[in-house]
């Protein structure tokens, strides 16, 4: 019985390719399940921290309007315009349009 052995290295160097190529994307795979994962749980933060910070930016808002109204000014100051919605609705409106930019950009 005679072994090609031309066969078998050529066999051995094709296993290992093989093996680096699938080790490689497996780290690969890992890596971006980890990253998944923690931006995940970095937008919990976020929405948890928005959702605290919108009502007291609103009353902030309102208690400055208050003070401006009783307080005595020029003509060229004009007093603080407030936005039509809450913060917590324009950062939902801020997030929509950042949303559909991202689409755009992804979809030709």
């Amino acid at each position: 019985m005679r072994l090609d052995w031309n066969k078998v290295v050529s066999n051995a160097v094709t296993v290992l390719v093989a093996s680096v190529f699938l080790g490689a994307a497996l780290q690969l795979w890992r890596g971006v399940e980890s990253i998944d994962s923690r931006i995940d749980a970095n937008l919990t933060d976020i929405v948890a921290t928005q959702s605290v910070l919108g009502p007291k930016v609103d009353h902030i808002e309102k208690k400055i309007e208050e003070i401006l109204s009783h307080v005595e000014h020029g003509d060229n100051i004009k007093p603080l315009d407030s936005p039509p919605k809450g913060s917590l609705e324009l950062i939902d409106d801020l997030r929509g349009q950042h949303t559909n930019q991202v689409q755009q950009r992804v979809l030709p």
